[in-house]
């Protein structure tokens, strides 16, 4: 799962990114049973701006997301410290140090088309629940 934590990793394995049905934010926000990659990007991105993004700029910078990456790396060691670098090396496009909407959307998108193992277009409950359980995990 390593190029699911680009980007945005960290944060879901540290449970910043709860975007699932039933778990933080609902990501079925037309409720139709159905959750589009508009959906799914949108409560990601604004989920991890609303917890992270302290002066409300629309990035997250290194220095704000560093309380959560010591978190991320006193819980899950030096493995989660190296998909931490691999997120900033690889998430962070334009090398500004700070990842922006679109690159928190790149991220999104990423994590999006793994989860969506039938490739119907759209994530059901059950393909939500699975993302939720392989969270932080390698594939």
């Amino acid at each position: 799962m390593k190029r699911l934590l680009i980007t945005v990793g960290f944060l879901a394995a540290a449970g910043s990114a709860q975007a699932q049905m039933g778990r933080g934010p609902n990501p079925d926000l037309d409720g139709d049973g159905k959750v589009t990659f508009a959906e799914f990007k949108k409560v990601q991105a604004d989920t991890m701006l609303g917890r992270l993004d302290s002066d409300k700029d629309g990035r997250i910078t290194k220095a704000e997301s560093k309380p959560m990456e010591d978190m991320v790396a006193r819980f899950g060691g030096a493995k989660a410290s190296a998909r931490i670098t691999e997120m900033w090396s690889k998430g962070d496009a334009n090398k500004d140090g700070a990842l922006s909407r679109a690159e928190l959307d790149t991220g999104s998108k990423r994590r999006f088309d793994v989860g969506d193992t039938n490739r119907d277009g759209w994530l059901s409950k059950d393909e939500l629940a699975t993302m939720r359980k392989n969270r932080g995990r390698d594939g």
